[in-house]
């Protein structure tokens, strides 16, 4: 490992060269000294993380290349290799082990010629790491002190003259249902003042207490009553969930466009595909292959915002980041160059895609990036709903479920209702850097794609044009051709007056 820089590391008190090759995992070199492991950064946003699973144990023999743990980042479950051989000596960090930050020390991996138990022991008396993970520890249960038992005298004790009681004092026995010979009293002669019931009532438990001329009973209240609730911590995923969607919402001034689109051309394709090759593509297929074209016509929704220099950059590629939801959080794997990406085959990624995510497996460069993002909570029912830009994007859209809607009367039956599937879409724009009128340009190629030309998502799909091709000049032949087209047509429709 080549060493560029030199710091002090005191776990094993000496100067030593510290490589800053940066793999899936960082390891610090010591010349005839154990490596230390420490807490990657896997992604842009991570800043700290927890060991999902450790899939060696202290003494195991590793080499370059094999697996050493799991670690679950802010937004997946990536593996973490070894890039020294050696011995797993000892494991600093145990399992679900929450916020351990980036670059604190998490193993010990020793050199063929030490003795790992010798590493072993100095690591676990030493200070092993930089940042020291924090562990929440549950407080100690707090042992409350008995009542303090008070003992009246004698003439305290003794049966009380109700005369010297006074009209409030025997109003609040009368109401707590106390006796008055059982507390003490402080007054002259005996007499029991409303300082003296009220001290009593501090030190006895919550409720009404039954009269008695002899002894007090004091009722224990049980200790096994259920809880009516449970504590949820957040994990490290959620935390920046979190916290990037407040920087969104507190920094981004989001402006929101929305539109509707008809379904049923859409599904009238789809059953003919079954029908003709058995493919299944699904209505989200479409979608995204739709706003990947739509990207393409309006390349100022496709770019990264870069506010420190007032600009935002259009992006070369359409990588569309789709949200799923995970029992970690919700995540946005990203499906790339969907603009080229023939339907069937993005049906396949996608599919994949959220498998991979819901299981916590996806691979850096899956999760990492994008230049646009997909919200669909239609499968849930929900018509309607807006979604918080996933920055440095500039835009996001939230889709939602088909419903249909009365459009017209039929022709032929005056009393019969014609109704159209359609669905709902709600853009929203980062307003620094894109207007309401560009946002609804983007939305109308969108929604004509679906609503009036959904062959154009198929027509750089092979397997797709030859189950629907019915003849020669088909305009599949002419993709480029009728996008350009659909542009004008939308431009001039914009244009003209109502």
């Amino acid at each position: 490992m080549h060493c560029g820089a030199v710091r002090n590391f005191g776990l094993f008190g000496s100067l030593f060269k510290v490589g800053l090759r940066q793999r899936y995992l960082h390891v610090c070199r010591v010349s005839a000294s154990p490596f230390q492991v420490k807490m990657p950064s896997l992604s842009p946003t991570m800043e700290d993380g927890s060991i999902a699973q450790w899939t060696k144990k202290e003494g195991d023999s590793v080499s370059v290349g094999d697996v050493l743990c799991e670690v679950q980042t802010d937004k997946a479950v990536v593996a973490l290799e070894s890039e020294e051989d050696g011995i797993l000596a000892k494991i600093l960090v145990p399992e679900k082990a929450p916020n351990v930050k980036v670059g604190a020390f998490i193993a010990v991996i020793a050199t063929s010629d030490e003795d790992w138990k010798e590493v072993a022991a100095s690591a676990a008396t030493l200070s092993p790491t930089t940042q020291q993970p924090k562990v929440s520890v549950p407080p100690s249960a707090t042992v409350e002190p008995a009542p303090k038992v008070l003992q009246p005298d004698v003439a305290a004790s003794a049966p009380r003259d109700s005369s010297r009681i006074g009209p409030a004092v025997r109003l609040l026995l009368q109401s707590h249902g106390l006796d008055g010979a059982a507390i003490p009293a402080s007054g002259p002669h005996g007499t029991l003042l409303k300082e003296d019931v009220l001290s009593y009532l501090t030190t006895q438990p919550s409720g009404p207490q039954t009269p008695s001329s002899g002894q007090v009973v004091v009722t224990v209240p049980s200790g096994s009553t259920p809880a009516l609730f449970t504590d949820i911590p957040l994990t490290s995923m959620r935390m920046t969930i979190a916290k990037r969607l407040t920087q969104s919402k507190t920094t981004i001034p989001h402006g929101f466009v929305r539109s509707v689109a008809s379904l049923d051309k859409i599904m009238d394709m789809r059953k003919q595909l079954k029908d003709r090759a058995g493919l299944k593509i699904s209505v989200n297929d479409m979608i995204i292959k739709a706003t990947a074209l739509g990207l393409r016509l309006v390349p100022e929704l496709n770019a990264i915002a870069d506010p420190a220099n007032n600009s935002c950059r259009t992006q070369p590629s359409v990588d569309i980041c789709m949200a799923v939801a995970t029992p970690a959080g919700l995540i946005t794997p990203i499906l790339q160059n969907v603009d080229r990406t023939p339907v069937t085959q993005l049906s396949v990624m996608a599919t994949n895609l959220a498998k991979r995510a819901r299981d916590g497996k996806l691979q850096l460069h899956e999760f990492q990036g994008g230049s646009f993002t997909i919200s669909n909570l239609g499968m849930f029912g929900i018509r309607e709903f807006t979604a918080i830009i996933n920055p440095p994007q500039v835009a996001i859209m939230a889709v939602g479920s088909g419903f249909p809607k009365p459009v017209d009367i039929s022709p032929t039956s005056p009393n019969k209702v014609l109704f159209r599937n359609q669905m709902s879409m709600t853009l929203s724009i980062d307003s620094r850097f894109v207007d309401q009128s560009t946002a609804g340009r983007f939305l109308s190629y969108v929604s004509r794609l679906l609503s009036e030309h959904p062959e154009l998502l198929l027509a750089d799909d092979p397997v797709a044009t030859a189950a629907l091709r019915t003849g020669s000049g088909n305009v599949f032949d002419k993709f480029d051709m009728l996008l350009l087209s659909l542009s004008t047509e939308t431009t001039v429709r914009a244009a003209s007056p109502p």
